[in-house]
């Protein structure tokens, strides 16, 4: 641990600039990115739990597994496609596809009921 020095004094007294750098750093490390293109796609701190978790296991009409985090928010996905409700995953949601806003990549679903909205995201094509 580092202490920095103001005025002849010693102990945690970093000026204002420093402080921020130091926050914004630790805040990004929580950042979850495009596997694909590294485009910035949400927050952990956008994590919510959706019939009763974050984390959910499904399997396509093809038979493909997928495991998705559920997030509020995503700025770096884009709805793609036309809302269904055909084989959601969400009882009482329609859905449609997310895609990175940068690569186009398939990152999961956009998923709303009413004025509730969530997206359902592939964790495997994600990073931090």
């Amino acid at each position: 641990m580092y202490a920095f020095r103001n005025g002849g004094r010693q102990g945690d007294e970093t000026t204002p600039s420093v402080r921020q750098k130091i926050e914004k750093k630790a805040g990004e490390d929580e950042a979850l990115f495009c596997k694909s293109c590294s485009n910035r796609i949400t927050h952990r701190d956008q994590t919510i739990s959706v019939s009763g978790s974050h984390t959910h296991t499904f399997f396509n009409p093809d038979g493909i597994v997928f495991e998705l985090g559920c997030f509020r928010n995503a700025p770096g996905c884009l709805p793609a496609g036309e809302v269904t409700s055909e084989f959601t995953w969400f009882s009482g949601h329609v859905w449609c596809f997310a895609l990175c806003r940068v690569c186009g990549v398939h990152l999961g679903w956009h998923y709303e009921m009413g004025e509730s909205v969530f997206l359902g995201l592939i964790l495997a094509r994600l990073r931090e």
